[in-house]
């Protein structure tokens, strides 16, 4: 294993710097790869540019008053080895105010979803358990509904920032029913739409991102043909695609050597299909340097159209991750707040078992769920 780690490190010295010489010398001419871009058709993502690929953007100053929001969900699903077939989600609430009237407020709330229209929804017409992932949809839309909430309810102060932990692109959505997409879409995008109204910036917070949206850009360009069709690909005889030369590398890995502490890349447009019905709230992203790692953050595209409002995400997102160590404290202490564990989960069936039998019902349990509960050695 380390014998093939060693050679992996020496292939990858020589891939990085090409991806490094690429971003410089494609800058020069952003606007024909921009088109490229979009006249191509290829097996990945590419990030859409509107600017040169290179371009840094030094740490604004942060405002001295501000207040960072969060929310963060975790769930216990349905057993159909428990007594009931219920789950409950538990949904966090963090404000943190700096500066004037600094403070903090931190806490969770629980809800039992038990009636049928909890338990059951509709999925290309046909009404179906709602399942593991039924279940991790509704969470993430409790979650925005949070953030929207706690909006409203900081108003009155200044400089006002939402952070998400993780994408604001639904991706798992491709590939559902239409009838259960827009259950989850519509409302979604209804809440971006308040908070755009309201001038209140929401960005998704992916720490370590693993995408290549950008060294898929690079990759694009080391094309020879003027536009691509990976499915036609004129080169699949060669020993090596011309496109492999950087192959395998992550926006990461080319960041980490671009962006100095602070510092925030270009913007750039996500082409993830789901966002096709985004409309106005398109999802778009730039890599910025925390000290400790490189984070990509993801912005609508009403945010990344207004200068105020992203220099403010810039600035915001990094001082949040500076006060947490290298991770925005907000999504931490939501996070905190949020996670039910093992010891909770089989206390609140417990709880539903002691309250059947206070309520004089008959309660079964299969062998399979006792036996989770007691240990056979």
């Amino acid at each position: 294993m380390l014998g093939e780690r060693r050679h992996f490190v020496d292939e990858f010295g020589e891939k990085i710097k090409l991806a490094q010489s690429e971003l410089r010398n494609k800058s020069k001419n952003w606007e024909e790869l921009s088109r490229k871009v979009d006249k191509s058709k290829t097996s990945w993502l590419l990030a859409g540019i509107s600017s040169p690929l290179n371009i840094t953007s030094p740490l604004p100053k942060r405002p001295s008053n501000y207040t960072a929001i969060s929310s963060d969900g975790s769930q216990i699903f349905p057993d159909r080895h428990e007594a009931l077939p219920c789950y409950l989600i538990n949904i966090s609430s963090i404000i943190l105010n700096y500066g004037d009237n600094s403070g903090a407020n931190l806490s969770s709330d629980p809800v039992l979803f038990y009636k049928e229209q909890d338990r059951f929804t509709l999925w290309d017409g046909k009404k179906i358990p709602a399942n593991s992932e039924v279940i991790s949809h509704r969470r993430t839309l409790m979650e925005f509904e949070r953030l929207l909430d706690l909006v409203k309810e900081t108003s009155g102060r200044e400089n006002i920032i939402s952070i998400s932990d993780g994408t604001l692109i639904l991706w798992r959505l491709e590939g559902t029913p239409s009838d259960f997409k827009s259950g989850v879409l519509e409302p979604f995008l209804n809440i971006m739409e308040e908070l755009k109204n309201r001038r209140v910036p929401i960005v998704g917070y992916i720490s370590s991102p693993g995408s290549a949206d950008v060294i898929n850009v690079l990759r694009l360009g080391l094309c020879p043909e003027k536009v691509s069709y990976c499915n036609q690909c004129p080169y699949t005889e060669l020993p090596k695609l011309p496109c492999a030369q950087v192959e395998g590398l992550t926006d990461n890995n080319l960041f980490s050597r671009v962006l100095k502490q602070g510092e925030r890349s270009a913007v750039f447009r996500s082409s993830s299909r789901i966002l096709e019905s985004y409309g106005d709230h398109h999802i778009y992203f730039f890599y910025i340097n925390i000290g400790e790692e490189i984070a990509r953050v993801e912005i609508p595209k009403w945010v990344a159209e207004d200068n105020k409002l992203l220099t403010l995400a810039h600035t915001l997102v990094y001082d949040q991750a500076k006060k947490g160590k290298g991770y925005p404290v907000a999504i931490a202490e939501a996070h905190e707040q949020a996670v039910v564990k093992g010891k909770d989960r089989n206390f609140f069936f417990d709880l539903i078992k002691e309250s059947m039998v206070k309520a004089d019902f008959n309660v079964t349990i299969s062998r399979k769920g006792l036996s989770k509960r007691v240990p056979g050695v």
